[in-house]
Order: structure tokens, then C-alpha cells, then sequence
């Protein structure tokens, strides 16, 4: 575990440091004068991102070496990987053949049920009054459509 922080810590820096340097001052205009820019927030951010991942690199540079499994993630948990991604790949597909409303509730019901809930209730009741929600937000509180 203690390589992969190191490896990643650097990676997360250097991506970073690319946001910083070109994505960012390409992709987010200056703002007018007077105004505070418009990439204060996402430099700030990334800058944080990249102080944090240093620390994480040399942290684990520093650290003792401990004997370490090879392979920290156990087949459950790989499993549940899968199936998830399987999930939102059907969302996916239904979000473009079917409608949004269908992806939605297929993601959070397929994720309820692939996260090992089994009570009828919270299947039915969750979904429900999250998409009840979101519909008088848009339409009857702020109203708007949803595109």
C-alpha cells in the first residue's frame, strides 16, 4: 500500500500541476475588471489537490516499510465493483433509449439492491421521494424544466 500511495500521490500532483498550468488558464476565461476571475475557485482547488498529494507521497516516502499483502482489495469487494459499473452502464443505456427518469431510477434502485438491500420499503420509498423531490424542486420551487 505504501508504493501505491507514492505512485499516486505523484500522479495526482502532476495532474494537477497540468490543470493548473493549461487546463485551467485554456478552458476558464479572465473575468471583467472589478470582478474576482472566474478561475480563482477551480486554481485554489487544484492547488490544494497538489499540496495534499505531495504529502501523501512524502509521507509515504518517509515511512517505515511494512510487510504488505499483494493485493489489498479482496474478490467481494472486486465483485461489487463490477456489478456497480454494470449498473451505471445500464443507466446509461437507459437514459438514451428509455428517458432520464428511467436511468435515475434504475441507478439508485440497481445500487440499492447490488449494495445488498432487500426491504421492499426502501426500495420503493427512497427512490420515490428522491425523484418526488427533484420534480418540485425544478418545476414547482425554481420553475424550470429539466433539459
Amino acid at each position: 500500500m505504501r508504493r501505491a500511495n507514492i505512485v499516486s500521490g505523484i500522479i495526482l500532483a502532476l495532474s494537477g500541476l497540468v490543470m493548473l498550468g493549461l487546463v485551467i488558464p485554456w478552458q476558464i476565461e479572465e473575468g471583467p475588471p472589478g470582478m474576482m476571475s472566474p478561475r480563482l475557485v477551480p486554481g485554489m482547488m487544484m492547488a490544494l489537490v497538489v499540496g495534499l498529494s505531495c504529502l501523501l507521497a512524502y509521507n509515504n516516502w518517509r515511512a517505515k516499510a511494512a510487510p504488505e499483502d499483494r493485493f489489498p482489495i479482496s474478490w467481494p469487494e472486486l465483485a461489487a465493483l463490477g456489478k456497480l459499473g454494470g449498473v451505471f452502464a445500464a443507466s446509461i443505456v437507459l437514459y438514451f433509449w428509455v428517458a432520464p427518469f428511467a436511468a435515475g431510477l434504475a441507478l439508485m434502485v440497481g445500487a440499492l439492491l447490488v449494495f445488498g438491500e432487500r426491504r421492499l420499503s426502501i426500495i420503493i420509498l427512497l427512490p420515490a421521494a428522491f425523484m418526488l423531490s427533484i420534480w418540485l424542486l425544478f418545476y414547482k420551487v425554481l420553475g424550470t424544466a429539466i433539459i
